[in-house]
């Protein structure tokens, strides 16, 4: 597929975003966070389903599959998006929310894989990237500053950069689906407990870790 046909469908999914909390922090019972790790053109996705805001193990998912295609930066979610999917859907609870390991509207499409993940579940979403994939942003400095991530089109606020800890670069929260970049932003820290990720994402990423180490 041509990558103008998928920008197109980006663009498409993109206006499905809802940006507004679906639900309110009080009413969120679970979050499920997920992370992908390749071998070669296998991915693995994991999930894990955690309680919220406690944090305490539910269950845990792990789904192997290929890579329908390269990768592509800024079109993840064509590669990464099904997998993740088929990972979630099986750990899904009501009032639950997804924490993906990947951009959300802070995209150059405002598509990302946590946003991918978020409508295609019809469940709240939120992205988390190590890495600023688009934005204008004044890094945050201190331990839990957190500044404002600006589009570079509009100028709104498409999420924020939050230093969780005092050695490491901040990390890049937007909302996928069914969030305001602020509500976003309270999750996160709501699910920090003394490591540069939140505890779901973090999670995720051994357990998918884990796996492909016994591929």
């Amino acid at each position: 597929m041509q990558l103008e046909e998928l920008k197109k469908k980006q663009e498409k999914m993109a206006k499905r975003v809802v940006l507004r909390d679906l639900y309110s922090i009080d009413e969120i019972k679970y979050v499920l966070g997920v992370d992908q790790a390749f071998s070669g053109e296998t991915v693995v996705s994991a999930c894990v389903l955690l309680t919220f805001p406690e944090l305490e193990h539910v269950d845990s998912n792990v789904s192997i599959a290929e890579a329908p295609m390269p990768y592509i930066p800024t079109f993840l979610m064509f590669r990464e998006g099904e997998p993740a999917v088929e990972a979630v859907k099986k750990l899904l609870r009501r009032k639950a929310i997804i924490m993906v390991d990947g951009s959300g509207i802070a995209h150059p499409r405002k598509c990302g894989l946590a946003t991918y993940v978020g409508l295609k579940l019809a469940t709240p979403s939120i992205g988390i990237t190590k890495k600023r994939l688009y934005g204008r942003v004044n890094e945050p400095q201190e331990v839990m500053e957190s500044s404002p991530i600006y589009d570079e089109a509009d100028g709104s606020v498409i999420g924020y950069a939050i230093k969780t800890c005092k050695r490491c670069r901040p990390i890049y929260v937007s909302p996928g689906h069914g969030f305001t970049p602020e509500t976003a932003l309270e999750i996160v820290k709501m699910c920090l407990r003394r490591h540069k990720l939140p505890e779901p994402v973090r999670f995720a990423h051994e357990l998918a870790s884990k796996a492909k180490k016994s591929l």
